[in-house]
């Protein structure tokens, strides 16, 4: 039960630090651009072009491992959960910064929660949203440290979202200053959790 409530926990903080990003009007989380970018391009809600994207995530994953695993088709309901979480605190959270230095400061705590969350759902060693299933995967078949991949992968979305935008004629869509630094250091938020409390949470999810 403990490892359960800690991987809620950890899905929570995934989905509310996503749309902390938003709010920022910095840009939105590296991770979340292309999905940004298909919510507004195609008039869908974000919880949906969700669903989309990690359902891509799990084809990708399939491929790559050259099979069918248990953790990707369980990945295929938490999909539709994940979205949905999405849309809820998209719906909830209502934050207009009045400057600059509240824009940086819910920028920090969007880092922080989007890290927390999948260093929390990682440790868990549960299913991971397709997402960061996607991080795991690739990490596993190039023997790669996860945070490196986590880095990699967030800046490749950012470069998918600008050819989204310039295929369909839009204007760049959610990418600004709080994007690259999301995906600049994500990844290393994440190694910082795991050296600050990573055995504390191992201990507490065994007792």
């Amino acid at each position: 039960m403990k490892r359960f409530f800690v991987y809620a926990a950890g899905l929570n903080l995934l989905a509310l630090g996503i749309v902390l990003n938003i709010s920022t009007g910095l840009g939105v989380a590296a991770l979340s651009s292309s999905i940004y970018a298909t919510s507004v391009i195609f008039r869908l809600s974000l919880g949906t072009a969700s669903v989309l994207w990690y359902l891509l995530f799990v084809v990708i994953q399939c491929v790559l491992s050259k099979g069918i695993k248990k953790e990707f088709v369980m990945e295929i309901p938490l999909s539709f959960a994940f979205g949905f979480l999405n849309d809820f605190y998209d719906w909830l959270i209502r934050i207009e910064p009045g400057s600059l230095s509240e824009s940086v400061l819910l920028l920090i705590a969007a880092v922080s929660c989007i890290s927390m969350g999948v260093f929390l759902t990682a440790k868990t060693d549960l299913v991971l949203n397709p997402g960061d299933g996607m991080v795991r995967t690739i990490s596993r078949v190039f023997h790669r440290p996860f945070y490196m991949i986590k880095n990699c992968f967030d800046l490749s979305m950012i470069l998918v979202s600008l050819a989204m935008s310039a295929v369909t004629g839009n204007p760049i869509l959610g990418i600004g200053a709080g994007t690259v630094i999301s995906a600049l250091f994500t990844g290393r938020f994440i190694k910082w959790w795991d050296r600050l409390i990573g055995e504390k949470v191992m201990r507490y999810m065994q007792l």
